[in-house]
């Protein structure tokens, strides 16, 4: 089954992004981001998409596990990751949707 990963930040900015492109998660320094990185879109070798979630301090690891469950053992394909528009989180301690889709060359 293709799964989706959805992520809203307010009423405006949102992104659909196939979860067999994610390529990296990485919690920032002070544990208070998680940024979630997929490969491009567009095939462009080198280039990969970033979207960062604000998160509890010091909880980047169990927010991180339970993506990777609903990834693997979910039956919906649809997953919600962070809806900031309806409140509706994968994990409660995700706060808020920082950026959708910055691309940057790696």
């Amino acid at each position: 089954m293709v799964k989706y990963l959805f992520f809203q930040n307010g009423t405006d900015d949102s992104a659909l992004m196939p979860a067999a492109d994610l390529v990296d998660m990485e919690i920032s320094s002070d544990g208070t981001d998680l940024t979630i990185s997929f490969s491009s879109l567009l095939q462009t070798e080198g280039v990969n998409y970033s979207i960062v979630l604000s998160i509890t301090e010091d909880t980047g690891r169990q927010v991180m596990s339970e993506i990777v469950d609903e990834i693997a053992f979910g039956d919906n394909p649809f997953i919600t990751i962070a809806d900031e528009a309806n409140s509706e989180f994968i994990h409660p301690d995700i706060t808020a949707v920082e950026t959708t889709l910055d691309g940057s060359f790696q």
